[in-house]
């Protein structure tokens, strides 16, 4: 693995990632409708700042050509959407968000249709910049560490997070002694088309370049499979479906529904 350390702290992989990274900008960017003129040169001139010791030239031009905006509409909006479309047919009763990070998908279901009454968020705050007090539903600080707000939950909303979590099974311990009956859980999962260097730069790009999240990027992806043995520790993986559609997103997603 050839890695570059960035003067602003960031890791840049060489070589083989960058060029499917640059590839799959393209996709995105036309697939979702950007409005660029040219997606390919695009991806090429961002693909060209990213091979260097730092994300800060990539960030800048994301600014200044307007696609960072775009982009986060899409994943306030479209993402978010596409989600809660995805999750609502599997949600049962009082709902929690486990670190739902700027509640976009909690926001999303809240707007088709889920009662604001029957959901709760819960967020390490000081890792976003949001404004909790317009949400719709209340939202609670974790701190550093997980002490789940109290009250009884039916399903965890468990979505794209447990592949930043240190500490993954610590994690799902903790999470499990709450005793919801259902979980949801959605994670981009390794496979031959996206292996473990490609999720870990996206991780990076996207919380180190794109934006500025407090959110640990760390070597905690695992196949569909590795996820399905390990989340079986607490329940029965009764439904699991992969999307390769999920707006803004260079891999696909899986959703696994566990019951307890």
């Amino acid at each position: 693995m050839a890695v570059i350390e960035g003067i602003d702290g960031a890791s840049h992989l060489s070589g083989r990632v960058l060029d499917t990274f640059q590839e799959r900008l393209v996709d995105i960017w036309a697939r979702d409708d950007f409005g660029l003129a040219d997606p390919a040169g695009t991806a090429g001139l961002i693909r060209g700042l990213l091979d260097g010791p730092s994300f800060a030239p990539a960030a800048h031009a994301l600014v200044e050509l307007g696609i960072r905006a775009t982009w986060n509409k899409v994943f306030a909006e479209r993402r978010a959407q596409f989600l809660a479309g995805w999750l609502a047919p599997h949600l049962q009763g009082r709902v929690l968000d486990v670190l739902g990070g700027d509640f976009t998908v909690l926001r999303a279901l809240v707007d088709t249709g889920l009662a604001a009454a029957d959901v709760v968020g819960c967020e390490r705050a000081a890792a976003y910049t949001t404004d909790w007090t317009a949400l719709p539903f209340p939202a609670y600080d974790l701190g550093p560490g997980l002490t789940l707000p109290a009250g009884d939950f039916d399903t965890f909303l468990i979505c794209t997070v447990l592949h930043h979590e240190p500490e993954t099974e610590e994690f799902l311990a903790s999470v499990a002694r709450r005793g919801a009956r259902r979980w949801i859980v959605v994670e981009n999962c390794l496979d031959p088309a996206n292996d473990e260097d490609f999720h870990f730069y996206v991780d990076e790009f996207f919380n180190r370049c794109l934006n500025t999240f407090d959110v640990p990027c760390v070597h905690q992806h695992r196949t569909a499979e590795q996820w399905r043995d390990l989340l079986s520790r607490y329940g029965t993986v009764a439904h699991e479906e992969t999307r390769g559609d999920v707006p803004g997103m260079p891999f696909p997603y899986t959703l696994m529904v566990l019951d307890r």
